[in-house]
């Protein structure tokens, strides 16, 4: 499994981590890091310019308008248009209306559309106007509203900052929401017995409780509490009553199968795995988990049933690509020689086949809007191979790149365009990076399974050369 935060935003279902076969933490990964955050910094200024650039403004954006009710239904009715650009290029021509009227909810809403499209300055300049103001409740929100922007770029200690003494004076939603989010900064900041306080803030009848159990327990599974986890997660499960095929069910007993499959509780695994629906994200990963829990138990027939059918699945997780160095053990155990021969070949030649065809993948010859972005898992797809972007790199950096593509289009002064596509080449070489270095990640793991197999094969062929002798 993967070690990832669905990115802070407004959608429930990209809250939770889960912690297992994370990649590593190289090098590389934190120089591009880096580049993505001197990109992130190049992208606000050059922001500011289009916006303070009137040559680019369209029809729809040249109205004046007194009313800051009016002027916020008007840019959402051109965001919902798919006309962004034109709806911050009213709110910046409207600005006065809307210094005017700080203390009003319409402000809010106006920082989280500038927000929305990384209008950095203008937004943060809103937020130093209200913190001069000096209202306590109005503030609140706003750094509530900069927490959840800067978690979208990892931005861990920032959120942490930002939420620190507010949460009595934001409404009892946000208020909520805010403990869930702080918990999660503080666990990627590695202090989980905080992280574990901020969760117990929330209440049973919030909305974001059961989503706040599922990090404690996996808070406390990385302090190797295993009882407190296993104890928390089955709590959950039984308050929620919901359905196997709800998603956050369905999570619950993943992260309970692991849990105990570590612990060696081989049968409770099993069945945490078997309560996965059949139609889940995680179906994959349960299939592996009952394959090696039913290994682990001596049901070799059963854990080659749920490995058999991952194994004929045509998706390329690692959950199925783990599987074919499994299914040759287990028909090992079941003393199926000639089997166990052909499925090592099979085995290496898959591999050999999947290394072959990740290598094919060169970033230099990989568009950007050749790949799509799952939000629910935080994984890229490029040419139907799944690669775990959300655990190394923030969501930000695809969502300034699709939004840099559109200020190109739009601008039309030469200046302007000529900084933009310069900018535009700069995250260009910096996305090949990042499907460089997750090609190659992919590709280490392969060729240890590979590695791994080779061995197996030619154990068998020495184990069978002794008992000849």
């Amino acid at each position: 499994m993967t070690n990832w935060f669905k990115r802070a935003s407004y959608s429930l279902c990209l809250l939770p981590l889960i912690i297992f076969n994370a990649l590593p933490a190289h090098a590389d990964i934190k120089a591009i890091n880096n580049d993505i955050q001197r990109l992130e910094a190049a992208f606000k200024k050059l922001s500011t310019d289009f916006y303070s650039h009137k040559s680019s403004y369209t029809g729809k954006s040249h109205q004046k308008i007194s009313d800051i009710d009016q002027l916020l239904s008007k840019a959402k009715q051109l965001t919902d248009s798919n006309q962004s650009i034109s709806a911050i290029q009213l709110i910046h021509y409207n600005i006065e209306t809307i210094e005017n009227n700080l203390d009003t909810k319409a402000v809010f809403e106006i920082i989280e559309l500038l927000l929305a499209q990384n209008d950095w300055n203008l937004a943060h300049s809103l937020f130093q106007s209200i913190k001069n103001e000096g209202d306590k409740s109005l503030l609140a929100t706003v750094q509530f509203i900069f927490a959840k922007y800067h978690a979208q770029r990892d931005e861990w200690q920032q959120v942490n900052k930002l939420l620190s003494g507010i949460f009595t004076e934001l409404s009892e939603d946000n208020a909520s929401y805010a403990y869930l989010l702080n918990g999660t900064a503080l666990q990627h900041l590695k202090k989980h017995r905080e992280a574990i306080g901020s969760y117990d803030k929330l209440q049973k009848n919030s909305k974001y409780y059961s989503y706040a159990q599922l990090n404690t327990a996996i808070a406390n599974i990385r302090q190797g509490w295993w009882t407190d986890a296993q104890i928390k997660i089955k709590q959950q499960i039984d308050y929620s009553k919901k359905s196997n095929k709800d998603e956050l069910t369905n999570r619950l007993y993943l992260v309970l199968g692991y849990a105990l499959l570590q612990r060696e509780y081989f049968r409770d695994a099993r069945d945490a795995f078997r309560h996965i629906g059949l139609t889940s994200r995680y179906t994959n990963r349960a299939l592996l988990g009952i394959g090696l829990t039913a290994t682990s138990q001596g049901d070799y027939i059963g854990g080659l049933n749920a490995l058999s059918i991952l194994k004929d699945k045509k998706t390329f997780d690692l959950s199925v690509e783990e599987s074919y160095l499994i299914v040759p053990y287990v028909y090992e155990k079941l003393q199926q020689e000639l089997t166990v021969t052909s499925s090592y070949t099979e085995a290496m030649q898959y591999y050999q086949a999947r290394i072959k065809t990740l290598k094919s993948i060169s970033p230099e010859h990989v568009n950007f809007n050749s790949m799509s972005y799952n939000e629910n898992t935080s994984e890229i797809v490029i040419q139907d191979n799944s690669f775990d972007y959300g655990s190394l790199f923030p969501v930000a950096f695809l969502n300034n790149f699709k939004l840099l593509e559109e200020l190109r289009k739009s601008t039309k002064n030469k200046s302007l365009k000529t900084k933009t596509i310069r900018l535009l080449a700069s995250y260009n070489n910096t996305y090949k990076d990042i499907i460089s270095t997750l090609v190659n990640e992919r590709v280490k793991f392969l060729k240890s399974y590979l590695n791994q197999s080779r061995y197996g094969l030619a154990r068998l062929y020495d184990n069978t050369n002794e008992a000849s002798n």
